[in-house]
């Protein structure tokens, strides 16, 4: 029994030793997966404020291409005479010699 006894003493150091090791990666392992773990959640926030301003400048991007889709159809539309003369007249309220306009004001909003 002695020399049993005397084999399981000189083995508990080794485990005292391996488990003070493992204890020691575990720890380090756990900081990392914690600060993994807030870089992502930090990263997932920012990611998705990215998300909304660029939603937010697509909106932006479309509203301007239609404007510029008018603006292209207007300029068109401006080279032809007819166009021209109904909108000055409509517009500016212009009446060729011997014609009468009649105007009648718009109701004020109260």
């Amino acid at each position: 029994m002695s020399s049993a006894s005397k084999a399981s003493s000189s083995a508990k150091p080794s485990n005292k030793g391996s488990y003070r090791r493992r204890r020691l990666v575990m720890i380090v392992l756990g900081c990392f997966l914690s600060w993994a773990g807030v870089t992502l959640w930090n990263q997932i926030g920012k990611i998705n404020d990215r998300g909304e301003k660029v939603a937010a400048l697509e909106e932006k991007l479309n509203e301007a291409k239609l404007i510029n889709e008018n603006t292209k159809r207007e300029v068109v539309r401006l080279n032809d005479p007819e166009y021209v003369e109904q909108k000055i007249r409509k517009e500016l309220h212009y009446i060729k010699q011997g014609e009468i306009l009649f105007y009648v004001p718009k109701e004020q909003k109260k």
